[in-house]
């Protein structure tokens, strides 16, 4: 009787291993499985930055009259794109394209065809005996830009829990910009936009990279190209940091 109890307890214990192992085998399978499909789907191909944007320029060089731009200048970029990844390495490169837009603040305005400057677009105070009317004044640039990415990943068979850095470039052409200025008087409130101002760089190019693990990275850019045309404008280069959302 003793003999048949334990070839039954043995025979249990073994249905129970056999059991255990076979979830496990499942459980694997399952996850290779979604992995797999994780690697044909999410590569980072869609990025939104929310950037914290500026110009580094000297406020009393020729044009500049002391401007003073806010530290809240902004921008936002959207760029879209294709992962091609170096076999099974770490290794990717990734080629894409977006649209971008900075938005710079100051207590100035932009003023084009003053005969007295330098140049033929310059800024200006706002006026002193006026300047409680007036709400700070806003530049916008927008471009279509091209960004390509060296992309490194500590682990690129791991869904998208892992650490990668982005090194690259991108360069971009202007298809806007624009002032908008409000102003308060006894009749209200008042917004008048500008959009004549040709002495901006058509261009801009700079190098890129882009830091962070799973889909929040931190991201920075330096525009090696002045913000305007050479002998039309002041000398002044944009750079931006801020905070990278990206996946998919």
């Amino acid at each position: 009787m003793k003999k048949i109890f334990a070839v039954l307890v043995f025979a249990l214990s073994v249905v129970v291993i056999f059991a255990q192992d076979s979830t496990k085998i499942k459980r694997a399978a399952k996850k290779a499985e979604l992995e797999k499909k994780f690697l044909r789907i999410a590569k980072d191909r869609i990025a939104v930055d929310l950037l914290g944007t500026n110009w580094i320029y000297n406020p009393n060089s020729a044009g500049m009259n002391g401007l003073r731009t806010k530290w809240y200048s902004r921008g936002i970029n959207l760029y879209f794109y294709w992962d091609f990844r170096f076999k099974r390495s770490r290794v990717s490169f990734a080629p894409g394209f977006g649209y971008s837009v900075t938005n710079i603040y100051s207590r100035h305005e932009l003023v084009e065809d003053d005969t007295t400057a330098a140049f033929s677009t310059v800024f200006k105070p706002l006026p002193e005996a006026t300047l409680s009317n007036y709400k700070v004044n806003k530049v916008t640039i927008q471009y279509i830009e091209i960004p390509l990415e060296l992309r490194i990943r500590s682990n690129p068979d791991k869904f998208n829990n892992f650490w990668k850095v982005a090194i690259g470039v991108k360069g971009g052409v202007r298809v806007d910009v624009h002032t908008r200025q409000t102003i308060k008087d006894q009749t209200g409130k008042k917004t008048y936009v500008e959009r004549r101002f040709p002495d901006f760089n058509l261009f801009r190019f700079g190098p890129t990279i882009r830091v962070g693990y799973s889909v929040f990275n931190v991201t920075a850019y330096y525009g090696v190209l002045n913000v305007f045309k050479g002998g039309k404008g002041p000398k002044a280069n944009e750079f931006s940091v801020g905070i990278s959302f990206n996946g998919l």
